[in-house]
């Protein structure tokens, strides 16, 4: 898990010489002609699906329905030859990817495919095809390829809109910022404070916009390795519920990107530290509502650079408590079966 975490920088700056400025140009050419466009994918997949979603709207000014795979075949009776899938997996061998696919493929839809393995079942079933270009991820908690998937859907989202070559850019930065918190130094903190939460029962993310899909994947790494209970939730929800859990020392990591989500997120931070919640903030800048900051500079693209400190916090977690974190307990790989 930690050789592929650190190999992300160098996938970021991989993926636009993969992706043929001709073979985007063909996959935007697809979406712009299709109105009725889903995002599907399992996990981690469903996180980059729901990243794409906002990515595609904020960027490209286009609407995608986002759903887990495993409950699209109950959103199917609406799908038509005019409707547009575009699955993501990373082996390319998930049944819960397939067995829609399999529903739109005989309601004549298109399908767009981004996995990570060549010649999988799920690559086959494409009319258009994605290589992520990860290379193999052999650890159980995807990281790199998930890195992989918020890349494409970036520069997808930018070619929408004729800006290619600002897509590229801003991997190009963030890949460098993610170098900088891959650092001697970085990964020290990120160390001091997983001693602080190994003991934790439970762990709280908060964030909003494309950082509420970054809040759900940070949530979804430290519980499928370290075993801490960790929920990730838009900051917004957290008076509809979720707040009275909140009492003396709860630990809540807060996403905080200099955007237009951060006044509000900052406001989220302040109500949970009233309350005596121990505010973790991921931010370019500090802030009085953070009792720990850890910088993550502005790149453009906050969802490839603000999830890398959960990531290795997961992993920190999982060695603390002697954990292994490449083989978590009831997990595996890539599921095939129902």
């Amino acid at each position: 898990m930690l050789k592929e975490i650190h190999e992300q920088p160098a996938i970021i700056n991989t993926i636009p010489n993969n992706l043929s400025d001709k073979l985007i140009e063909e996959i935007c050419e697809v979406i712009k002609k299709t109105q009725d466009i889903y995002f599907i994918g399992c996990g981690t997949a469903y996180h980059a699906c729901l990243a794409g979603g906002y990515l595609f709207s904020k960027i490209a000014g286009r609407h995608v329905f986002t759903a887990p795979a495993s409950e699209f075949n109950y959103l199917e009776d609406f799908l038509t030859k005019d409707s547009l899938i575009i699955p993501l997996s990373q082996s390319g061998e998930t049944i819960d990817v397939i067995e829609p696919l399999n529903h739109a493929q005989k309601k004549g839809s298109k399908i767009i495919t981004m996995t990570n393995a060549f010649a999988s079942t799920i690559y086959r079933m494409g009319d258009h095809k994605l290589l992520l270009g990860a290379g193999p991820e052999k650890a159980v908690a995807s990281t790199k390829a998930y890195i992989a998937k918020i890349s494409v859907l970036t520069i997808l989202a930018y070619a929408l809109v004729n800006k290619l070559a600002t897509g590229k850019k801003i991997l190009r930065k963030a890949a460098k910022e993610i170098k900088r918190l891959l650092s001697k130094e970085s990964i020290n903190q990120i160390k001091n404070i997983a001693s602080l939460l190994a003991k934790s029962d439970h762990i709280y993310i908060i964030g909003r916009g494309v950082s509420y899909a970054t809040a759900l994947e940070g949530a979804l790494k430290i519980k499928e390795v370290s075993y801490i209970h960790t929920e990730g939730l838009s900051g917004g929800e957290l008076k509809h519920g979720t707040i009275a859990l909140i009492s003396k020392g709860t630990p809540v990591i807060v996403i905080a990107p200099l955007d237009d989500t951060y006044d509000a997120i900052i406001s989220n931070a302040i109500e949970i530290k009233s309350r005596g919640g121990l505010m973790i903030g991921i931010s370019s800048e500090n802030n009085p509502a953070f009792d720990i900051w850890i910088q993550v500079k502005e790149t453009g693209s906050p969802l490839l650079t603000h999830i890398i400190p959960m990531q290795l916090l997961a992993y920190y977690l999982a060695v603390l408590k002697k954990l292994n974190p490449d083989t978590p307990r009831n997990l595996a790989k890539s599921v095939t079966v129902k």
